[in-house]
C-alpha cells in the first residue's frame, strides 16, 4: 500500500506540473484556459488530501 501511495503522489505531482506548463498567461480568460486552471486547482486539492493521509498514517503508526 506504501508503494501505491507514492505513485499516487508522483503521478499527482506531474499532472500538477502538466497544467502548470498550459495554463496562458496572456489570454487568461479564454475557455481553454479556464478548464485548465479547474484542473490545476483539482489536482492541488488531490495533492492536499494524499499528503494529509499519510501524516494521519504516521500518527497513527506513532499512537501504537
Amino acid at each position: 500500500m506504501k508503494n501505491f501511495e507514492k505513485i499516487v503522489l508522483f503521478l499527482t505531482i506531474l499532472i500538477i506540473a502538466f497544467n502548470l506548463t498550459q495554463i496562458n498567461i496572456f489570454n487568461f480568460l479564454e475557455k481553454e484556459n479556464k478548464i485548465t486552471v479547474i484542473c490545476f486547482i483539482l489536482s492541488m486539492c488531490a495533492l492536499i488530501l494524499i499528503l494529509l493521509i499519510r501524516v494521519s498514517k504516521k500518527i497513527k503508526d506513532m499512537n501504537k
